[in-house]
């Protein structure tokens, strides 16, 4: 054999390979060693290697102990047999042969950084501590980088977050194009929330390494995370053609979704399942996807298959799982179904801290001097769509209502638009008020219906507001409320709010004042012919009284819709393409004879429908699925003509009168 074919080359090549992670490529080259020298040491300690990569870690033990046997003695390889020996005996359970092992490879190699490190590993996961803490603290004084970052690791794993992230700080100071150091300050920057430091570490990085995919790859999901959507997907697009990681389609994909690119996002997202078909997490995104396009049958089976796949995903995501599938039955009309699953909801959000002192509510009646704390858990809007459920819970026990202050007079007409009294008495509260005497247990607001037992929309009646929502047959312009945005924090927020701009047609409709249902005024945002008559710091029931002054509201999916619709006053609601389940098909009424003519959308089957879940609400639905630069100009088109036929019939009725 010559050089390249001999001993020595064959032992290289296997070690280049072993070190690359071709164990295909390394097992031909040891196993080819074998066939001329049995009982080469290096071959043998080559191939137990490959066996305990490959899980094989008994195989491993034969070959890596057969390998120490037949070196001769002085061999400078020995201690890595021996090293390769201890995490064979670890992966089968012999705690005592592998310290031992170690050990032996440590007399061999004294000063060897990384057998140094094996040692502070093989303690640290039998639980020798102080032994593992001496090992690191000795690898620092031979290996420099590696063994600070290894042993920053280690007190991170023993929760000593801050002497972990100050030992990082000083690594990637003193070696600031260290990958491994950059990216291991990163992680542990981000899990103390310093995301403007972990930024700017990233953007150095970069500076020196564009090509680092991984960099670009966390700080697009950090840009992503702090909603510069945008940039974000620039980067994540970036780190894609650097290192095609499903994770990082994955978030590409979130990206593009909350840009309201629903097409790109599905089929990003639909890559990222097919590259990594195991991952929960991404299957539940690329189903949520198919849910937010209008696809609810196939986001329905994708969420029913991963309820049924063993071994079954995390809890959280297990939760989110059924809290989704929950809100596929609400879409469809199953709230018997959907309100059961949407409780999964409890399973990832935070608990009211009365959750852990107070037992919850099963739906009973309550013995007499007993109440019922009931809290809340989301939003503004789906509270205002909610409070409907405690006029029913109030038939089984006084009610302590507890709401934000923004809501706090509001909630105090709960019934009395239509005269409606509770049984039993309902107070309501803020949070500052923690004391609950004589409250016996505890539910959330949104639980309500499942725990009341409501299975169906029970007939409409007014029930926020003092009174009812009446028709004002004033003289002049009409009236007509205007919300074209909503929480920008909301995920979806791209596709359920109207850019200024696209509302530019409705300034050329004579005979209509537009006023605004947010009490924030923003310039920038604004369209400019709308007027403001809230004051800035106006809580829910001065909005009530605005609204009470109004011939129509047209609102996207937000607050004010629910509000206006909780009064009884006409809606308009704007509704995106496979948007809220509320306002799903499903719910859809008879078009019944309103205070305003009935709206068509272009491209639409028919005159909006009416809303089972508020009578004066007709739901204006984008027709199909665009990006959102086009998918409200049918919407606003559709309203431009309406509002016109309007402001004629009130002319003509003026001049009859």
């Amino acid at each position: 054999m010559n050089a390249m074919t001999g001993r020595n080359g064959l032992l290289a090549r296997g070690q280049v390979a072993l070190r690359a992670g071709d164990m295909a490529g390394a097992r031909a080259c040891f196993a080819t060693m074998r066939g001329f020298w049995p009982d080469d040491p290096d071959a043998l300690h080559g191939l137990a290697c490959i066996a305990l990569a490959l899980g094989r870690a008994d195989r491993a033990i034969s070959l890596a102990g057969r390998a120490r046997l037949v070196a001769p003695p002085g061999h400078p390889h020995l201690a890595h047999y021996h090293e390769v020996l201890a995490h064979a005996l670890l992966a089968c359970g012999h705690g005592d042969a592998a310290r031992a092992a170690i050990r032996a490879a440590c007399l061999y190699r004294p000063d060897d950084g990384a057998i140094m490190l094996a040692l502070a590993e093989i303690m640290e996961r039998t639980g020798d501590m102080a032994a593992a803490e001496a090992a690191h603290a000795r690898a620092v004084t031979l290996s420099g980088v590696a063994a600070r970052v290894a042993q920053a690791r280690f007190w991170w794993r023993r929760g000593r977050g801050a002497a972990a992230l100050a030992q990082m700080r000083h690594v990637v100071g003193n070696a600031p194009h260290d990958g491994v150091a950059v990216h291991e300050l990163v992680s542990m920057l981000l899990a103390h929330d310093h995301r403007a430091e972990a930024e700017t570490v990233l953007r150095h990085r970069l500076a020196h390494d564009g090509a680092d995919g991984q960099a670009r790859a966390t700080l697009g999901a950090l840009l992503f995370a702090t909603g510069r959507l945008r940039p974000a997907a620039t980067m994540l697009r970036a780190a894609l053609r650097h290192d095609p990681a499903p994770e990082t389609a994955n978030n590409l994909g979130l990206t593009l979704m909350a840009l309201g690119d629903m097409a790109q996002a599905q089929a990003m997202l639909a890559n990222a399942r097919r590259a990594q078909p195991g991952d929960a997490r991404i299957a539940l995104n690329h189903a949520t996807a198919l849910f937010e396009s209008g696809q609810h049958d196939q986001a329905r089976a994708a969420y029913e298959s991963l309820l049924a796949p063993s071994p079954a995903p995390d809890a959280a995501t297990l939760a989110r799982v059924r809290f989704n599938l929950g809100v596929t039955r609400l879409a469809e009309g199953d709230l018997a179904q959907g309100w059961a699953l949407w409780e999964s909801r409890l399973g990832f959000m935070p608990p009211h801290p009365a959750a852990h002192r107070l037992p919850r509510w099963q739906g009973q009646v309550l013995p007499s001097g007993r109440r019922l704390l009931v809290t809340m858990g989301q939003g503004l809007g789906d509270a205002v769509h909610f409070l409907r459920y405690v006029l029913l819970a109030a038939r089984r026990a006084p009610v302590v209502l507890e709401v934000p202050p923004a809501l706090h007079r509001l909630a105090a007409t709960l019934g009395q638009a239509a005269g409606e009294r509770a049984l039993h008495d309902i107070e309501i509260i803020t949070p500052d008020k923690n004391d609950y005497q004589g409250v016996a247990c505890q539910c959330d607001l949104f639980s309500l219906p499942m725990l009341l037992g409501v299975h169906a929309v029970a007939p409409f009646r007014p029930y926020l507001g003092r009174d009812a929502w009446r028709p004002d047959r004033h003289a002049g312009p009409l009236r007509v409320g205007l919300c074209h945005a909503g929480n920008a924090a909301y995920r979806f927020d791209a596709r359920r709010s109207i850019a200024a701009k696209a509302l530019a047609a409705l300034a050329q409709v004579e005979g209509v004042t537009f006023i605004a249902l947010r009490p924030d005024r923003n310039l920038a945002l604004d369209p400019a012919f709308m007027r403001h008559e809230l004051a800035e710091d106006a809580d829910l029931l001065e909005t009530s009284r605005l609204i009470a002054t109004l011939d129509l509201v047209i609102s996207v999916d937000t607050l004010a819709a629910h509000l206006a619709g909780a009064m009884g006053c006409p809606v308009w609601l704007l509704s995106r393409f496979g948007g809220d389940w509320r306002w799903a098909e499903a719910f859809d009424a008879d078009q019944a004879e309103g205070i305003c003519p009935p709206v068509c959308v272009p491209g639409a089957s028919g005159p909006a429908p009416a809303s089972r879940w508020y009578d004066s609400v007709r739901v204006l639905r984008q027709p199909a699925l665009q990006p959102p630069g086009r998918a409200w100009q049918p919407v606003i088109a559709g309203i431009v003509t309406a509002l016109q036929g309007w402001v004629r019939r009130q002319r003509r009725l003026e001049q009859f009168h």
